[in-house]
């Protein structure tokens, strides 16, 4: 449990950061009004509207978490879509938390970081037309069906986004960035990229077709907002404050290249929350090769991607874990080998990774969604999974049920099948 985590953290160095989940009834003003109120539009946005919550209870909690040493004002923060907080606590904030009745749950704070691209390649002069990997999963032949991601909000969560870049330039319907207690902070102007990654990953999960250069983007037409969630310390605070963020957008699809090795279940009630309120996550599994995964990237619940080269094998530094224990691998795999993307400052290189990978994913989930906008997450998920296919029949442990058929999927989604 990881409970027992946080009470190690606290028994080693005195103070450990905590992520507190919330009941239900200790969040709303009335017990008749503590579920939030989803709608979905004709056009297949997501409206998510909170309950009037009872900040006298929320405030309340504050009084058992330590102050930050940086002076801020509040020692803890909110992230109401999530019903949790997310602060440090000593030995006696621990025992309190423990026993209150307004607690659902507490986890230790994991050391999340990116997934960075275990390659990187100068595309000095990168040929006009679809990627390699985009052509892989038909993503062109749903665009001729006039499906491209038009009205759905897509969420990417990573190091940032050069805003200036030609195939982003309209691509990005808002972003945010937040401090290292998850706080909402102004971005950058223009809207940067921290790591030299998110402008790589963004591009390919809604790059938008730019005249005579090549064409990267999964869906071209789909709204991308972005959350700035690494770059500085405590990522778990932005994480967190990116999701709860993207769903007060009306996120339905995330995609996410970050994590924390090997299995750690602190993250598993995030996961729950995000899919319970109908935001769907896509979440690279991991750069370390065989017998070796990344939390959240190796949960059961969300969709888990891993990397494949254009020759249909499993590329070998994608992740997959050992038969031991409760970590899975990937749910399918995508295009992660010299991914052809967005470089920032301009222009255009080639990465490897499953962060590569991942964003084709959350594209192809952003077509299906555009092409059937009440479908549900568990829908759009079974329409990806049941299209896939294994043409060189490697191990369901390295490929997860296989490569996506984009068009497979769509006709599955369509027909009602999934």
């Amino acid at each position: 449990m990881t409970i027992q985590q946080l009470q190690q953290a606290v028994d080693s160095v005195g103070v450990a950061k905590a992520v507190v989940f919330l009941k239900r009834e200790h969040v709303a003003e009335s017990s008749s009004a503590t579920s939030i109120n989803l709608q979905l539009a004709a056009d297949g946005r997501m409206k998510r509207i909170l309950p009037a919550l009872n900040s006298d209870a929320i405030g309340a909690l504050e009084q058992h978490f330590v102050a930050p040493q940086d002076g801020s004002a509040r020692s803890m923060v909110h992230f109401p879509y999530l019903e949790a907080v997310h602060g440090v606590v000593d030995q006696k904030g621990l025992e309190r938390l423990a026993n209150h009745d307004a607690i659902h749950s507490l986890h230790h704070s994991p050391a999340i970081s990116l997934i960075q691209p275990v390659a990187t390649e100068a595309a000095d002069a990168p040929p006009a037309g679809p990627a390699w990997g985009i052509s892989r999963l038909k993503a062109p032949e749903i665009w001729k069906r006039g499906y491209t991601g038009r009205n759905i909000v897509v969420a990417h969560l990573d190091s940032g986004v050069d805003s200036t870049h030609a195939a982003l330039l309209n691509a990005l319907d808002k972003y945010a960035a937040f401090d290292a207690n998850g706080h909402s902070v102004p971005p950058p102007t223009p809207y940067a990229d921290l790591d030299n990654h998110g402008t790589h990953t963004a591009a390919t999960l809604a790059g938008r077709h730019v005249a005579d250069a090549p064409i990267v983007g999964m869906a071209p037409d789909a709204e991308l907002i972005d959350a700035t969630i690494v770059g500085g310390t405590d990522t778990v605070s932005r994480a967190l404050a990116g999701m709860d963020w993207a769903l007060g957008q009306g996120a339905r699809v995330m995609s996410l290249s970050v994590g924390f090795n090997g299995y750690d279940a602190s993250f598993l009630e995030v996961i729950d929350r995000l899919r319970e309120l109908h935001l769907l996550p896509v979440v690279a599994i991991g750069n370390g090769g065989p017998n070796s995964s990344c939390s959240p990237g190796n949960y059961a619940s969300v969709l888990s991607v891993g990397a494949i080269d254009d020759s249909d094998y499993v590329a070998q530094m994608s992740s997959s874990p050992d038969s031991k224990g409760p970590a899975v691998g990937p749910t399918v795999c995508a295009p992660g080998f010299r991914i052809l993307s967005a470089k920032p400052g301009g222009g255009y290189r080639l990465s490897s990774g499953t962060s590569m990978a991942t964003p084709h994913i959350a594209g192809l989930a952003a077509l299906l969604f555009s092409a059937k906008p009440g479908a549900s997450i568990d829908e759009v998920q079974r329409a990806i999974v049941s299209s896939c296919s294994n043409p060189m029949k490697q191990g369901a442990e390295r490929i997860g049920a296989g490569i996506p058929d984009g068009i497979a999927a769509l006709e599955v989604l369509l027909d009602g099948t999934g």
